[in-house]
């Protein structure tokens, strides 16, 4: 009986292994999910690229660590877009059409998503923009979608921190009229700006350059001249090299008074080029390495400084908000359809199916801070969130966290100012 007893339990060992065996083996078939990104690698949106590709990577390790999403791991394809519009446009078709991915996150700038954006949406394919944070970019289409704040957003909250935090009453301005992002978001400062100290001679001074610039000569000898008439300078630099360039030659020229950058400027970089002419600048931006707010924020730095041994900054966070974006609402629709369901969906009902749970699902919480789109019937601008703003400081050579703002206190100004701007539903 003993003996008996022993078989019957030797075999059922057997079988368990064997079921353990199948179940794992079934496990490995799934089929793995295709996301796709353009992060530029080279040209002027690779500095920032480089850098992206990491926050992104890291949210797609993470969840295959964990098993991946119901047992289908993720496959994760980068194309280098080059900063060129046509390698980037053939990036986009390449991942949509060839390589079928069910979602793709990129590029560094709204001037990039322009190009493949309406490839995405032309096939149907949901499309994160990264941290490009001009608010028309989802004109595009319904499939596409921003995981960073608008710049409406980020003009009104930047406009409040100078004139309630800082005191600042009257400014100059500087930005790149061949970017989209610095003309748009200039424009989105000035009015709220204006609004916020109740002053319409609030700009004493509005100077512009061109992408790839490298002499602010005259449009800073100008500002000299009224230097004594302002609090600050404020700069809309559409990527970090061009931020530190003018500050030195600023402070060349003999102007002292503080300056102030809007997210493009959120970089390392701008503090190694930039020195002591630097020191002191205010920058509004989506994240803080040294102070996240949410736990989620807080696990997010310590996975990153465990993988790649530094502190994350501002583009990393939105790369990693991009990928979470995708991985969660793919998680929600096999959750809810199941995984029998999800296994007969076609490549056209997955893309659909993300998209609809993007737009529809109350929040999602696996992202540094909770996300939510507004109803696209009645947004001024549909498929883009409002986040908190974060504004740190240039202090002894280190971008350090300085206060945030909640999108609380800036929405119900946001009516009047973009009425200000033109812009209405």
């Amino acid at each position: 009986m003993k003996r008996l007893n022993l078989v019957l339990f030797n075999v059922i060992i057997v079988l368990i292994f064997l079921m353990v065996g199948l179940s794992l083996a079934t496990a490995q078939e799934k089929e793995p999910l295709l996301i796709g990104s353009i992060w530029d690698q080279v040209g002027f949106g690779g500095q920032i690229g480089q850098i992206l590709i990491k926050g992104s990577q890291l949210a797609v390790d993470l969840a295959n660590e964990e098993g991946g999403i119901f047992g289908h791991k993720i496959e994760y394809i980068n194309i280098d877009g080059q900063s060129e519009l046509d390698v980037i446009a053939g990036a986009a078709k390449r991942l949509a059409e060839e390589r079928k991915v069910l979602a793709a996150i990129g590029s560094e700038d709204d001037s990039l998503t322009s190009a493949s954006g309406p490839v995405f949406q032309a096939n149907g394919t949901v499309f994160l923009t990264g941290p490009a944070t001009t608010p028309t970019q989802p004109e595009i289409g319904d499939y596409i979608f921003m995981p960073a704040y608008g710049d409406h957003f980020q003009g009104a909250a930047a406009a409040k921190f100078c004139a309630d935090n800082l005191g600042w009453k009257k400014v100059a301005v500087l930005y790149d009229a061949a970017s989209a992002y610095s003309v748009y978001l200039s424009k989105a400062f000035q009015d709220a700006f204006k609004h916020f100290t109740q002053d319409p001679d609030a700009i004493v001074q509005i100077e512009s350059y061109m992408t790839g610039d490298m002499t602010f000569t005259a449009q800073l000898t100008r500002i000299r001249g009224i230097q004594d008439k302002i609090d600050a300078l404020v700069t809309f630099p559409p990527e970090p090299q061009d931020a530190p360039v003018y500050s030195k030659q600023a402070r060349g020229l003999g102007i002292t008074v503080p300056f102030f950058f809007t997210d493009g400027g959120d970089d390392v970089s701008v503090v190694e080029v930039g020195g002591s002419a630097v020191e002191g600048a205010y920058v509004s931006t989506q994240f803080a390495g040294d102070y996240p707010t949410t736990e989620n924020g807080k696990k997010f730095v310590a996975d990153y400084k465990d993988k790649y041994g530094k502190e994350p900054g501002c583009f990393e966070a939105i790369a990693y908000d991009s990928m979470r974006l995708v991985l969660e609402s793919i998680e929600a629709v096999i959750g809810i359809v199941g995984d029998e369901v999800w296994n007969t969906m076609t490549l056209a009902q997955k893309r659909t199916a993300i998209r609809n749970t993007l737009q529809l699902w109350p929040v999602f919480e696996t992202t540094i801070v909770p996300i939510s789109y507004p109803d696209p019937e009645t947004a001024l601008y549909p498929r883009v969130p409002n986040r908190p703003v974060v504004f740190k400081q240039i202090k002894d050579g280190e971008l350090k966290y300085y206060s945030h703002m909640e999108p609380e206190e800036v929405t119900g100004h946001l009516t009047e100012i973009l009425e200000a701007m033109g812009v209405t539903k």
